[in-house]
């Protein structure tokens, strides 16, 4: 099955890396390089699933998974960030209460293969494990 995954990183051989990988996969992915773009593209399409950096030019993953998922509640969301406060910060909104949306926090570089489980759960409807690699620490559960 083939799914429509929103790519937003900065930087450009990473984003074109992942895009280039889907494509191989036969998924649809549209790639940004900010939040902007990102927003702009979902007035046009509906993911089934989000890979966003976390640090970006104009803002934040967390926040702007936190602010949009819910209006597509289908949607699978992996948060990535090679920066470990920014990763803590992520895992800490987990344990706050209320709705929020399923994610996963994953650490960079992320192997394409981790992205190819990822989309796995894309294609099962329902909320995969988070991503681990050996010896990397990876997300816990996705909430929701």
């Amino acid at each position: 099955m083939s799914a429509q995954i929103l790519v937003i990183e900065d930087d450009e051989d990473l984003r074109t890396e992942i895009v280039e990988f889907l494509i191989r996969r036969r998924h649809r992915p549209t790639g940004c390089s900010t939040l902007a773009e990102a927003a702009a593209a979902l007035e046009t399409m509906t993911p089934d699933a989000v890979f966003s950096d976390i640090n970006l030019p104009d803002g934040d993953g967390v926040n702007f998974c936190m602010s949009t998922a819910l209006r597509y509640p289908g949607a699978l969301w992996l948060l990535m960030s090679g920066n470990g406060d920014l990763l803590r910060l992520g895992n800490q909104l987990k344990s706050i209460g209320g709705e929020k949306p399923a994610f996963s926090i994953v650490e960079k570089p992320v192997p394409l293969r981790l992205l190819d489980r990822f989309i796995s759960g894309v294609r099962n409807a329902a909320a995969p494990e988070p991503p681990t690699t050996d010896g990397t620490a990876a997300a816990p559960t996705p909430s929701g």
